[in-house]
């Protein structure tokens, strides 16, 4: 908590009590999440689950940025503390509360944006095993007009224990959860029931009280006739649409057996006109222009097939039209290659990322919109003023990349040569070099680069970057995310073990806090560790008075409720242990004392036993 300002009171809700909170440092705005748990293995194997949601990446769910536990001393209880990003735009439920207050419907094109934003998120989760299991109004946030994201999942260890749900959950909580949750059953079709509840309230704004909607929730979840009643209410006298109703009434269906599962709303032709709204690719649909617009676009080769719009007007007025985006950008591109042809512009470059965003199935449109981006990051690097456009490029190359399709194509492009300079030349500018080693890492993912010495060389330009910037986090942790893999890859040489090995330890000293910071720390000594001999020779020789194996003993001694960072320790451990010549160190250490004691704390973790016992087995020799 020391990194964290608290901006206002701690507010209950239903699974724990969040409050807005500041990091100090940046000033950026986050909200926090504390959840009081009964001992230390539910913290710990809660903590496990909520580690897999960093992996999450999806452009309608609001992002974790770190998880830890603490203990108050004052109440002698331990708490996990979850941080998430911040949106000033609030959450559906406010939302609800002033359409409810005025009376006034929503209107059917918002409420088939949001069900095509919620479908799509909902297989994007259920594809990684994840279940949401709280979704409802105040855990869905507003993102700018016509945009909502998931937010403060719940992970199986908090609600799978009778006694938790009672004290935890308050009744208004449960409205939005689906019938056989009561007797402790979620699934995939638990979240279809809640997004169904949750439309359903929606579309109730004008036609009942906030008592009379929740009376509803609960009615639906007993007696099928009461949604029946509803729905031809709200078709006949609402005026939304019969199509609607029908899929709604097949999504709040008591029995999970009967209601339908993602795959089936997905083919729905309902659902896929919602899913075409948001360009989703699961809607397998890509609209048409008008007959008229397309004709004029095969006569000509420019964007001039509108001639009262610009270019930017063009792309906004038809952003679902994968062809006119095309177009468009094609016509962008010919410019790009005369002198100052593109305006450096903000919107520019959020239109192309919208365009890259929306059609990301096709990689003729990732191609040309990273082709024109290249283009700007070329020409604005060059001016300290610009910075500010440089940053806003980056972030958009470096969340488009999490596609592995387009960080191949931004690779193939020549875009490393570019992040790796601009990696050089501004050390000192925390903008520009977090979104830089974002972007160098998904290059780094790819299967065949095509500019190995070049991945190579950025390891000196990574260790520079961190030596230069010892003390800020956020950019630790991207750069460390670079580090760990390169390593993983085999692009470090045998000269820059050593340097590695030291920054590593150097940076651990400077940041014993830091979560992932540690977790990536321990990963990038394993990998050197396994990959070269060497690696643990120079593992045990001293570095600053200690060498490796007492840093990751005092690492476990302060992270021994991370199963996480338990688990990375146990896999350094465990490649060390492969060696004869480091086994007279660990020994020396009592490595197999702290083995047996990870068992009894990490018991029922299976992957930590097994690298435990490993360990043991090695060291018994």
């Amino acid at each position: 908590m020391e990194k964290y300002k608290i901006l206002e009171e701690w507010r209950p809700g239903t699974f724990g009590e969040t409050c807005i909170g500041e990091e100090i440092g940046s000033k950026k705005k986050c909200v926090l999440k504390k959840v009081e748990c009964m001992d230390e293995q539910e913290a710990n194997l809660a903590l496990k689950e909520f580690m897999v949601l960093l992996d999450l990446h999806h452009p309608n769910i609001c992002p974790y940025k770190e998880f830890f536990i603490t203990w108050d001393n004052k109440i002698s209880s331990l708490f996990l503390y979850l941080v998430m990003d911040y949106s000033d735009n609030g959450h559906l439920d406010v939302m609800l509360q002033e359409y409810r207050q005025a009376k006034t419907k929503i209107d059917e094109k918002t409420i088939q944006l949001f069900l095509g934003q919620m479908i799509d998120v909902l297989v994007y989760i259920h594809k990684q095993k994840v279940l949401h299991r709280n979704l409802k109004p105040s855990n869905i946030l507003i993102k700018g007009k016509d945009t909502f994201l998931i937010s403060d999942f719940l992970v199986e260890t908090l609600v799978m224990d009778e006694m938790k749900l009672k004290i935890r959950v308050y009744p208004e909580s449960k409205l939005f959860m689906a019938p056989e949750t009561t007797k402790f059953s979620f699934s995939e079709k638990s979240d279809v029931w809640s997004i169904g509840s949750i439309i359903l309230d929606v579309m109730t704004c004008a036609s009942h009280t906030e008592t009379e909607s929740s009376t509803l929730l609960q009615v639906i979840k007993a007696d099928p006739s009461g949604l029946e009643r509803v729905l031809n209410t709200l078709q006949h006298e609402t005026g939304y649409s019969s199509e609607l109703c029908e899929v709604l009434q097949r999504m709040l269906q008591i029995c999970p057996e009967d209601r339908i599962t993602e795959s089936d709303l997905v083919n729905h032709p309902y659902i896929k006109i919602c899913l075409t709204f948001i360009g989703s690719p699961l809607a397998g649909i890509k609209k048409r222009l008008p007959p008229e617009l397309a004709d004029k676009m095969q006569e000509t080769e420019n964007v001039s097939v509108a001639p009262s719009l610009s270019v930017t007007e063009y792309m906004e007025k038809y952003s679902e039209y994968e062809e006119a985006q095309m177009s468009a950008l094609k016509h962008l591109s010919s410019r790009a290659a005369h002198p100052d042809g593109l305006p450096c512009e903000g919107e520019l470059v959020r239109l192309i990322e919208q365009a890259m965003r929306l059609h990301a199935d096709s990689l003729d449109i990732q191609l040309e919109g990273s082709k024109i981006l290249k283009h700007i990051v070329r020409k604005v690097r060059r001016f300290h003023e610009s910075k500010e456009l440089a940053f806003q490029i980056l972030s958009v190359l470096a969340t488009m990349s999490a596609n592995n399709k387009t960080a191949e194509l931004l690779e193939k492009n020549g875009f490393l040569q570019d992040v790796v300079k601009i990696l050089e030349d501004s050390q000192d500018s925390t903008d520009l070099c977090t979104p830089s080693c974002d972007l160098l890492w998904s290059m780094a993912m790819t299967e065949r680069p095509s500019d190995v010495e070049l991945l190579k060389y950025s390891v000196e330009v990574i260790l520079s970057l961190i030596r230069n910037n010892l003390y800020d986090v956020s950019l630790m942790t991207s750069a460390f995310y670079c580090l760990w893999i390169l390593c993983l890859k085999g692009y470090v040489s045998e000269k820059q073990i050593e340097p590695v090995i030291f920054v590593c330890l150097e940076c651990y000293q400077h940041n014993r806090i830091e979560n992932v910071l540690i977790k990536n720390i321990c990963l990038i000594l394993a990998n050197l560790v396994r990959n070269y001999e060497m690696a643990a020779y120079q593992a045990i020789l001293p570095v600053s008075g200690w060498n490796c194996i007492h840093h990751a003993k005092d690492i476990y001694r302060y992270f021994s409720w991370n199963p996480e960072i338990v688990e990375n320790i146990c896999i350094l451990f465990n490649e060390m242990a492969q060696y004869e010549f480091t086994l007279p160190e660990l020994r020396s250490f009592e490595i197999d004392e702290i083995m047996q004691e990870v068992k009894v704390k990490n018991d029922g973790i299976r992957e930590i036993m097994v690298l435990a016992d490993s360990i043991l087995r090695k060291m018994k020799g």
